[in-house]
């Protein structure tokens, strides 16, 4: 015998509207969140544009005269600042940039 009370499920079309949402938010991250910096767009930048590269080497020039080491937390946060990005995006910047335009900086 059944004790009266009855479990309220919602209807199954609403179950699988929650799981086609779930679906979406994993499989579509670049629709559902926003975007996220790209650090090759970056170096294409850099690529198109030498003035930037040189720009930017003056910029770490100027930090180790400063006595910070580019790679330094100092050196990646203000590089990070004045591009916009994350010290990490920062990181592989400067690590192009110095590579390629001025090997010179530490």
């Amino acid at each position: 015998m059944e004790s009266g009370l009855r479990t309220l499920r919602p209807p199954w079309h609403v179950e699988l509207v929650g799981l086609g949402m779930v679906a979406v938010l994993a499989t579509a991250p670049t629709i559902v969140r926003p975007m996220q910096a790209n650090p090759s767009s970056l170096i294409n930048a850099v690529q198109s544009n030498p003035a930037m590269a040189g720009q930017l080497c003056q910029q770490f020039n100027a930090i180790n005269a400063d006595g910070h080491s580019i790679y330094s937390s100092t050196g990646l946060q203000q590089v990070a600042s004045s591009q916009g990005i994350t010290t990490g995006e920062a990181e592989i910047l400067i690590t192009y940039v110095v590579g390629l335009y001025c090997p010179d900086v530490t």
